[in-house]
Order: C-alpha cells, then structure tokens, then sequence
C-alpha cells in the first residue's frame, strides 16, 4: 500500500518543523546571547527568527552556516538589514551567487565595524 501525502499535509509537517527549529535557535538565543535578546519578548524573538529565515531563503542563500549568520545578524546585531536599500542591491545583484554576494555583505559589515573600532561586532573572522 502507498502512502501519499496531499501537499496541505507537507505544509503543514514543514510549518511544523520550522517552527521547532525557530525554537530550538531562540533558547540557544536566550542561552548565549542574552544580553542581545533579553529586550524581546519569546513571541517577538521567534517572529524575528522566522522572518530572518524567510529572508535568507528568500535571497537563495544555500549554506546553512550562512543562513545561520544571516538570522543572527538579521535578529540582533543588525535588526532587519536585508531591508536597508544598499544591501537589498547587494543581495538581489545578478552577479555571483546568493552565498558570495551575502559574503560580500558580511565584508562589508566587518570593514564598518572595524573602522568603528569595535571588531568584536563580527565574530566570524
């Protein structure tokens, strides 16, 4: 007997495993970086994660460390940056690809917050 599921059915079971996986980043949030998050309520943290996910993918970033990056950087050293126009250009350029060009992103970061004397800002280095 074949099993077949509708695509409701893997909507749902994919919602359902983002949702674990947005909470499982939030208590490591809240248990390394409390400081960073502690201005957020659990509903507003979990919010913050979700859309920063659904905006590395959206820019078709592939590496799973980069993603992770991404929503860090996108929830608490950088709230929402994919928004700011200059880096919108940047990660919807037509050249490289989706990982390069957040890479050229992060450079970019890692040059300002050095010239702001706080290289601390990026841990990536």
């Amino acid at each position: 007997m074949t099993m077949r599921l509708t695509s409701s059915t893997w909507n749902k079971m994919r919602n359902m495993v983002v949702a674990q996986n947005d909470n499982d980043i939030a208590m490591m949030f809240r248990e390394r970086n409390k400081e960073e998050v502690a201005h957020l309520s659990d509903e507003q943290l979990h919010a913050a994660i979700h859309e920063a996910r659904e905006a590395a993918f959206a820019c078709g970033i592939q590496n799973q460390n980069l993603r992770m990056r991404f929503i860090m950087l996108g929830v608490y050293r950088l709230p929402r940056f994919w928004m700011d126009p200059t880096i919108a250009g940047i990660l919807n350029a037509s050249t490289g690809t989706p990982d390069i060009r957040f890479g050229d992103v992060c450079a970019m970061f890692r040059i300002s917050a050095d010239r702001a004397d706080k290289p601390m800002g990026v841990w990536w280095s």
